[in-house]
């Protein structure tokens, strides 16, 4: 035998190091198979789920991701203006930014709905004819209303400021905006209209992951040039960023599609997106601008700054919600066309209860350390700290409601879902003008919590009644 291979004896020391090898192999295996074996069996699961359920699930993960990074760089865009601005400064950027937001959805005329709905059920059937012509009909009449809407802006800015607002200085903050109007509607709509097409990712992109991007690399120069005139100056490239992409996504989406577009009536539009457009400018502008534009009229702009900032944290309780609902809405516009009802409800349950477990512990968060969220800021926020935790308890509600709204409307039911959030935006609006004057934010923040309780509880029952006593008679014809 060759020296080279010629076994030696194993001493002590040898055989123990074997037996720890051996032993720390063994040890490895276990633990690998303890925790392959449910990860199979998570696997397993999830290919065995209901399909519809699948889909969902990968398209909210995706959703999630993406708003999440969304999310996040808006946060860090509200907490640099906070910090650069103050709180006077921020109460000027969140007045001009409601008022913009407001002409905004007034110049859309519920149109985002309406493309969403008619993409998504008509792409289900492959009319793709149908589908660009929607689009470009849709697409053509909120370009005419958002160009009039911003120069709307621009010519009566000064009358906002001086005798709405009694702020000068807000006169040429509106006017920048006022190019927003057009751009922020354009991507709104755009983000929508992807949606529809399922193009998740894109749809999030656009309508919350690029334009903070881009105000954040414009924010820090813009403000040191223009002072809180820069901020607006930012918000606005953004929105024109997110809106020129939309607009290539868009067009590569339906590039392969030899369908001409179909015509579409324009009074068939027209018809469906009215009440798309009473809900919109309720839920859109009323609600979540009402108590800041209210707050500028009759409270210091010291509280409009810190309330605003307020409003932009509590949006992360929900905004799990917004990015499950970025790929449901399509789903049951879908599955409410191919007449499966039951899938409706039974997304819209799970889905609910996997937000109310993903979304408490940023809920708890807000309410038991809001001071030192709004702190975040700058010190002059931190008084804002209770007006947080009672705005994210209107959130939770928001939470608690689910998708109950995005399943009514994609069933068709925006008219009566109109009459609920008509009933809370005069619950709010009367609760602001006699909470504000005596209790400033913080009457304003429990204007907002009474609306937004009123308003889901009226969603969830209404929705409740539909699935479970008046199922809806499909209705090939309006689609």
């Amino acid at each position: 035998m060759s020296p080279l291979t010629k076994p030696y004896p194993d001493t002590p020391v040898v055989l123990a190091a074997k037996m720890a090898l051996l032993s720390s192999i063994r040890s490895l295996f276990n633990a690998t198979h303890k925790i392959m074996v449910p990860m199979k069996q998570l696997i397993s699961h999830f290919y065995q789920m209901d399909g519809h359920l699948r889909e969902v699930l990968t398209g909210a993960s995706i959703a999630f991701v993406v708003r999440g990074m969304g999310a996040a760089m808006a946060f860090l865009l509200n907490v640099i203006i906070g910090r650069l601005l103050g709180v006077e400064g921020a109460g000027l950027y969140f007045l001009a930014l409601s008022v913009t937001m407001i002409c905004s959805v007034i110049a859309r005329l519920g149109m985002e709905n309406v493309l969403l709905r008619f993409i998504a059920a008509n792409a289900a059937l492959n009319d793709w004819g149908r589908v660009k012509g929607i689009f470009a009909l849709g697409l053509s009449t909120v370009v005419v209303a958002s160009v009039v809407g911003a120069l709307g802006l621009a010519i009566a800015a000064p009358f906002f400021a001086n005798t709405v607002f009694s702020k000068p200085e807000l006169t040429p903050m509106l006017r920048w905006m006022s190019f927003a109007v057009f751009s922020f509607s354009m991507m709104i709509l755009l983000a929508e209209s992807l949606k529809g097409l399922k193009r998740i990712a894109q749809s999030m992109l656009v309508s919350g992951g690029l334009y903070p991007l881009v105000a954040l690399l414009l924010i820090w120069p813009f403000v040191q040039w223009a002072g809180p005139v820069g901020a607006c100056m930012a918000y606005t490239a953004g929105t024109i960023f997110a809106a020129g992409l939309g607009m290539i996504w868009w067009r590569q989406a339906v590039a392969g599609r030899s369908s001409p577009p179909s015509p579409f009536s324009s009074s068939e539009l027209w018809a469906s997106a009215r009440p798309f457009w009473l809900m919109m400018l309720i839920n859109k502008a009323i609600i979540p601008w009402a108590p800041v534009f209210l707050l500028g009229v009759y409270a210091p702009l010291q509280e409009a700054g810190i309330f605003g900032a307020a409003t932009r944290v509590v949006m992360l309780v929900s905004f799990f919600l917004v990015a499950v609902n970025t790929i449901l809405t399509p789903k049951i516009s879908e599955l409410y066309v191919l007449g499966e009802f039951d899938k409706i409800s039974q997304l819209a349950v799970r889905m609910t209860l996997a937000l109310i477990a993903v979304s408490s512990p940023f809920f708890l968060v807000l309410v038991f350390a809001g001071d030192f969220v709004m702190r975040l800021f700058g010190t002059n926020f931190a008084t804002g700290g209770t007006t947080l935790a009672i705005l994210a308890i209107g959130q939770a509600f928001t939470v608690f409601g689910g998708s109950a709204g995005a399943m009514l409307m994609m069933m068709g039911h925006e008219k009566k879902m109109s009459l609920i959030a008509l009933a809370a935006s005069v619950i709010l609006i009367g609760a602001c003008l006699f909470l504000i004057p005596r209790y400033g934010m913080i009457g304003a923040a429990i204007a907002n919590v009474l609306s937004m309780g009123g308003l889901n509880l009226g969603l969830i029952l209404f929705a409740w009644k539909i699935i479970n006593h008046d199922r809806p008679v499909k209705n090939l014809s309006k689609w």
